[in-house]
């Protein structure tokens, strides 16, 4: 049985236990929704290992799906990777969605995410402004104008010592539009038009082509450890996927069939991210929903945290285990209200309604349990996307801040968490009527009005008083 797949250099290695001999490999495309056969091999297992050519197929057999006869692992579990180095280590958790980055240094920021869409990058034909990407011996096309804003937003960031995390997206009403010869290519075949954005298509082949041109895109340019173009850390994949139907529509599907598709939308940017970097990082988006799902009623379109890492770590460890991480949003029960100590929903219990900063500890120990490790190793947290509201009061901007203190001091007390991105800079006046931001905006439009007391917290909480304290330490 494959027990490891190894993507080396010029060979895909793999590791077996129970038998030598003979073996036939037949190799396929990752797509999941196709079975396209891409060559079969006959090979020898000898002292529990045996080898084939990477590239035999034409294609980088580090993303393809192999079925030996002898059964086991069939995708990659391990990638050599072009730049070996640690992970940086920040000097802070403190982050934020950045408006301002010259602001934020000012701030302490050492984290922000920032949203990149496949259809503002993707393009099918040649013309202005485009350039060719060839991969896999197929040539796309890429939006330079859209890359070289974002080479100019993330040098900016690297300068400033912030570490950039890419929120990857798809969906026709974000940022670019999606030209109708290229939604059958990019939006997933069962999208329905309720949802804001679609999961990527990983289900046909010609659509996890592009997918994976997309990844290696964005690995090769921003993940290499010069950061020439800005340097990026890690890959979030989708938007609060347990609301699927809003921020990853896949059409209804049960929470095993979204699973496994989400699964291999991870393993594809996992695979192409260690190709670049081996500290790369990949990430599950959750809400706050965790025992239950935003709408019980519709098992097929909402799901639980806690059901949906279960489903993918079932469809992770059948088909080879990789390293994904989570970023979770601990947004109040009540996004209005700040107070998340009030929680009513938020319990200590493993299956609690919701995970929220009131019993974030939930999440921690979830983690912990041996049977949610990648090779002894507990997974990673970040939480990419959360912020406390205010009511253009003096009473309900100090408790914005208070919120923001103590959920501070939650974080710090959780050594799994890398970054706490607080969600927002800037109050948004078209933000379903929430004010999270650092800064007030005036009520008729967006234009900055002053900071807020939460501003001010931010800038100190990394600081010691007088009295060899945190700030943080006294909410």
């Amino acid at each position: 049985m494959v027990t490891r797949i190894y993507a080396g250099k010029e060979k895909i290695k793999f590791a077996c236990e129970g038998q030598d001999g003979p073996v036939k490999v037949r190799i396929y495309s990752p797509a999941i929704g196709e079975r396209v056969l891409l060559g079969e091999i006959e090979a020898v297992i000898n002292e529990s290992a045996f080898e084939i050519g990477r590239y035999l197929t034409g294609r980088d057999g580090a993303f393809l799906r192999y079925e030996a006869s002898c059964g086991g692992t069939v995708f990659c579990t391990d990638v050599e990777s072009r730049f070996d180095e640690p992970y940086p280590e920040a000097v802070s958790v403190k982050g934020l969605q950045v408006s301002d980055p010259e602001d934020a240094a000012k701030l302490g920021v050492r984290h922000t995410a920032i949203n990149v869409a496949i259809n503002d990058i993707m393009r099918q034909k040649p013309g202005e402004g485009l350039e060719p990407f060839v991969f896999d011996g197929k040539t796309y096309y890429i939006n330079m104008k859209a890359v070289r804003k974002y080479d100019e937003t993330f040098r900016k960031f690297t300068e400033l010592g912030i570490f950039v995390t890419l929120i990857l997206l798809c969906g026709k009403r974000w940022n670019d539009y999606i030209p109708e010869d290229m939604k059958p290519l990019l939006l997933h075949p069962d999208y329905d038009d309720e949802g804001t954005l679609s999961a990527f298509n990983v289900v046909t082949d010609e659509g996890i082509g592009w997918y994976q041109a997309f990844l290696s895109f964005l690995a090769e340019r921003y993940m290499r450890p010069d950061g020439g173009n800005g340097r990026v850390l890690g890959m979030i994949i989708s938007n609060e996927v347990t609301s699927q139907w809003i921020w990853g529509n896949a059409g209804e599907k049960t929470v095993t069939e979204y699973a496994e598709l989400y699964t291999q939308s991870m393993r594809m940017a996992y695979i192409a991210a260690k190709k670049v970097c081996s500290s790369a990082r990949i990430y599950c988006s959750m809400d706050h929903f965790w025992g239950r799902s935003m709408d019980p009623s519709q098992p097929k379109r909402f799901y639980g945290g806690l059901e949906l890492l279960n489903e993918i770590r079932k469809a992770a460890k059948r088909d080879g285990d990789f390293y994904y991480n989570i970023a979770h949003h601990p947004y109040p029960e009540d996004l209005t209200k700040p107070d998340f100590w009030n929680d009513t929903t938020a319990t200590p219990d493993p299956d609690t309604i919701r995970i929220t900063f009131k019993n974030l500890e939930v999440l921690a120990d979830f983690i912990r349990k041996e049977e949610n490790f990648f090779e002894g190793r507990r997974r990673r947290i970040i939480l990419s996307e959360q912020g406390f509201n205010s009511k253009w009061t003096p009473e309900s901007e100090i408790l914005q801040a208070t919120a923001y203190g103590r959920a501070y001091r939650k974080v710090m007390e959780i050594p799994e968490i890398d970054a706490f991105i607080l969600h927002a800079h800037r109050d948004n006046k078209e933000e379903f009527g929430l004010n999270l931001g650092v800064w007030r905006r005036k009520k008729d439009s967006n234009e900055l009005d002053a900071p807020k007391p939460i501003y001010y917290l931010m800038k100190a909480i990394d600081t010691v008083d007088d009295t060899g304290k945190y700030v943080w330490e006294r909410f």
